[in-house]
């Protein structure tokens, strides 16, 4: 009989240093999927698959331009939930090593204003001039790990409640603005997060992103600290993994009921709470952290549990080195696209056909020996 264990039994032993090891995995598995593009099925052109039979598959591949939720628009708050997990084990790390409270909070605020500060260094890069903008990825996670961080210290019980306290009191702001204003509730084009980011004299954005997601993204970041938290007790490997799948299937049905159903089943109604990526709805941040909670809890059981990891080397290996691989990816992936092309055949047919395909494997493989060489020289690039 195989039985479960768990990495993190010697938790209570305050001169531990604790790791988990499925947490980069899970990152690093999230990271592949960004830099592999939808393997070319992101391309407008794409002829790969037949849009009558797989549009399904193809539709994953793209951001709802509204309302909805695909695997691409899970990836920021999966990121986000990964690093939330991470925050109480590093926490009592630190404090393992003497460090206070408020020295934890400096590294915080530092780890923080470097993240918003290279992603407004993206932001200008690619709009080939200086933008100060606080709606890009890396400013809402380093934003929201800062908010989180705050109330990392008070425990579960606080940490539980100020998540539901964000996101009610957000879509409780929401509602009352649409009323207020007489506006269409969940409008694209007048809602309080737009509004807000007039006040603060930033333009229209491309995917109609609001700076007010910060507050739904520290809820996502809540969330995986409180999953953290119940990782480091003493309840048994199996009760964990029962707590854990519980919560992704809730999670699920709830964002899923109050958002109108749809999705895999054509089955619709009313949508109380809309799943709307571009302002973080609650139905929306409850769909993303069950996916993400699923996909976490079976890797925590093959690789915590079971204590089966070489399998997941290939993946560890990139979430070691998270920002250096998104950086790089974001500068630089038209050159690795480029070069990909460069070196495809563009007959016969058949390899035309898939030769999105085959420059997205190409890409994937540039960007992962990218990885495994920082790796095998002990290179970590962390804030």
């Amino acid at each position: 009989m195989v039985k479960l264990r768990d990495s993190t039994d010697a938790a209570a032993r305050p001169d531990k240093i604790e790791r988990l090891a499925c947490l980069d995995a899970v990152r690093g598995f999230f990271l592949l999927i960004l830099v592999s593009a939808g393997f070319g099925l992101r391309e407008p052109q794409q002829a790969m698959l037949s849009p009558e039979r797989w549009g399904w598959l193809i539709d994953e591949f793209k951001q709802r331009d509204w309302r909805g939720c695909t695997l691409w628009d899970l990836l920021l708050p999966a990121l986000l939930f990964c690093a939330g997990i991470a925050m109480p084990i590093s926490y009592v790390n630190r404090q393992a090593k003497g460090q206070s409270w408020f020295r934890q909070f400096a590294h915080a605020f530092l780890r923080a204003a470097v993240l918003v500060a290279l992603g407004i260094y993206l932001d200008s890069y690619r709009q080939e001039r200086l933008l100060f903008d606080l709606r890009g990825d890396l400013q809402m996670i380093g934003l929201a790990y800062l908010l989180a961080f705050l109330v990392l210290p008070l425990g579960m019980p606080a940490q539980g409640v100020t998540v539901g306290f964000l996101l009610v009191g957000s879509t409780a702001a929401y509602v009352i603005y649409a009323f207020a204003g007489t506006h269409e509730l969940w409008s694209p084009t007048q809602n309080l997060g737009l509004a807000l980011d007039q006040w603060l004299g930033f333009g229209p954005h491309p995917q109609k992103q609001v700076t007010l997601n910060v507050i739904s993204w520290a809820a996502v970041v809540l969330l995986g600290v409180l999953i953290g938290g119940l990782i480091r007790t003493g309840l048994t490997p199996g009760a964990k993994i029962a707590i854990m799948t519980g919560s992704s299937i809730f999670a699920l049905l709830f964002g899923w009921v109050l958002g109108g159903g749809n999705g895999w089943i054509e089955l619709s109604w009313y949508a109380v709470i809309p799943m709307i990526k571009p302002i973080a709805t609650w139905t929306f941040v409850s769909t993303a952290v069950g996916w993400t909670l699923l996909v976490f809890t079976y890797f925590y059981l093959i690789m915590d549990g079971f204590l089966l990891r070489a399998w997941a080397v290939p993946l560890t290996l990139v979430g070691h080195n998270a920002l250096a691989l998104y950086l790089t990816y974001e500068l630089f992936h038209g050159w690795a696209e480029k070069s990909a092309k460069l070196v495809l055949p563009g007959s016969p047919p058949t390899i035309a056909l898939l030769k999105p395909l085959f420059a997205s494997l190409l890409v994937l493989a540039i960007y992962w020996l990218f990885c495994f060489w920082l790796y095998r020289r002990r290179i970590f690039f962390k804030v």
